[in-house]
């Protein structure tokens, strides 16, 4: 659990909240990781066995004995790195996280439902915490009077709280610094029908 009860729950006050006022659907969603990473610990375990290897040549052993070596050290990495996750990215350029991580985004807005609504009108929230990343996507008629350029300031501040594990404290901050822009561009109407949960959606 990335956030208490109470801090969801402030959350999905601040979604209702705005929503009473705009027609707009915010999602908010936070994981962990934005992948297993189970491919590259693999390759990287077998890159370190590798070095480690020709380390041990010098060591005349037989050919039993360095296989032994090889097996029992690539082994040790998979284990080590696999419980060792959150260490493990600081291995891994920050550019391949990201594109995990917006990746998984992505995928999460289609998972989440918000790419079928009505009003096409959904913004999703979406925190990736060990790749320490936001992304904030919005649907066609969000993206149609609002850039995508507009968003990236509030990531930004974001990306801050994300970083000092204030999580709550990012998505109350980034829900309120839109609320105008959003109340002013889709205002609520008579027969608003709320499509999307307030819920906070951890993974």
């Amino acid at each position: 659990m990335y956030l208490n009860n109470d801090e969801k729950e402030s959350i999905e006050k601040q979604i209702k909240k705005l929503e009473e006022k705009s027609s707009a659907e915010l999602v908010a969603v936070i994981t962990d990781f934005s992948s297993s990473y189970n491919l590259l610990i693999l390759v990287y375990s077998l890159v370190f066995t590798f070095l480690l290897s020709l380390i041990s040549l010098y060591f005349n052993a037989s050919t039993i004995i360095f296989f032994e070596i090889q097996l029992s050290t690539f082994a040790f990495f998979v284990l080590l790195f696999h419980n060792f996750k959150q260490q493990f990215l600081f291995l891994l350029p920050k550019k391949y996280k990201y594109k995990k991580a917006s990746k998984k985004a992505k995928e999460e807005f289609i998972n989440q439902g918000l790419y079928d609504t009505q009003t096409k009108l959904a913004i999703m929230f979406f925190v990736s915490i060990e790749e320490k990343y936001v992304e904030i996507i919005t649907d066609k008629n969000v993206k149609e009077k609002i850039a995508d350029s507009y968003w990236q300031e509030i990531i930004n501040q974001f990306i801050k709280d994300v970083k000092n594990k204030e999580f709550a404290k990012g998505y109350e901050t980034a829900i309120k610094n839109c609320s105008e822009i959003l109340i002013e561009n889709f205002p609520i109407k008579e027969n608003d029908i709320n499509e999307l949960s307030n819920e906070v959606v951890e993974l």
